[in-house]
């Protein structure tokens, strides 16, 4: 059995649903915080904790939508991981990057990923040095896909923690 796989892994729509519901969270507190529900602070200092809540969740809210990609990744059955960044979600992924191919690289799967049932959180490193953090949920990709990338990395994380001499 080999372990090669190759999957194009979409932005979650489920890890978006989540962000905006902790975003709408902080905006009802905010609302909370200026109808003075705690009693203790005057009016501006309330409208004031109003809109720093509200621009701040915004703007965390904003810089993660528009920071979703399309990615590429391809496991060789050496367990050499390559990532392809395709485009953002803005053109559905199929966006011509630069052409220079700096979004094509070899990376490193580093020992603190997060390797869950339902949730795989990717830290990959490539030799330049470069860090990028990839979110793959079941909705990211097809299950068979999940699936083999789960045994995939899995295998991959035994073989560096083997390497490393760790337990």
């Amino acid at each position: 059995m080999s372990i090669a796989v190759t999957t194009v892994v979409r932005p979650s729509r489920l890890l978006l649903v989540m962000v905006t519901a902790a975003w709408l969270c902080i905006i009802l507190i905010a609302g909370l915080v200026e109808c003075n529900y705690l009693n203790i602070l005057s009016s501006w200092e309330r409208l004031f904790i109003a809109i720093i809540y509200f621009v701040v969740a915004s703007l965390c809210w904003s810089l993660f939508f528009f920071a979703q990609r399309y990615y590429l990744i391809t496991i060789s059955s050496a367990g050499q991981i390559r990532l392809l960044e395709l485009g953002t979600s803005a053109n559905n992924g199929w966006g011509v990057l630069d052409n220079d191919n700096s979004g094509k690289f070899i990376v490193n799967l580093l020992e603190d990923s997060t390797l869950w049932p339902k949730l795989l959180l990717l830290r990959l490193r490539s030799d330049s040095g470069h860090l990028t953090i990839l979110p793959i949920l079941p909705d990211s990709v097809s299950l068979q896909s999940f699936r083999s990338l789960s045994v995939a990395l899995r295998w991959i994380a035994a073989r560096v923690k083997r390497d490393n001499n760790q337990i």
